[in-house]
Parts: structure tokens; sequence; C-alpha cells
């Protein structure tokens, strides 16, 4: 959400907030690290992928608002 790419409610415009999204990926690396050893190689699989993507999006979404 905080990246502007889910589409916000009915007549609220997309918002972009990069604090709020690099808090969101910390979070989820928190939990990446919390629970290893406690996930299936198929959950390992889905968060690192979910990490990579996200970390990529904010790294461009960040280059975007320096332009």
């Amino acid at each position: 959400m905080g990246l502007g790419v889910v589409p916000p409610p009915e007549g609220e415009k997309t918002r972009l907030n990069l604090e709020l999204a690099c808090q969101n990926i910390d979070l989820l690396e928190l939990m990446y690290e919390k629970t290893r050893g406690n996930r299936t190689q198929e959950e390992d699989r889905l968060i690192e992928q979910l990490l990579f993507e996200l970390r990529m999006r904010f790294v461009e979404k960040k280059k975007e608002t320096l332009k």
C-alpha cells in the first residue's frame, strides 16, 4: 500500500508513502528471521520472493521521487 501499487478505496487518490513501505518491508524481514526453521520450503520461497519484489519496487519508487 505504501508503494502506491494497491488501489485505494473508491473515491480516494493513490498515495505514495515510502516510510510506511519501508516499515512494512522491515516487518516482513523480521517475520522472516523469527520464523527461520519453522517454515516449509514453499513458504521460504514465497517470503524470499516477496521480499525481493518489494525491495525492488521500493528502490524504483525511491528513484522516481528523486527525479
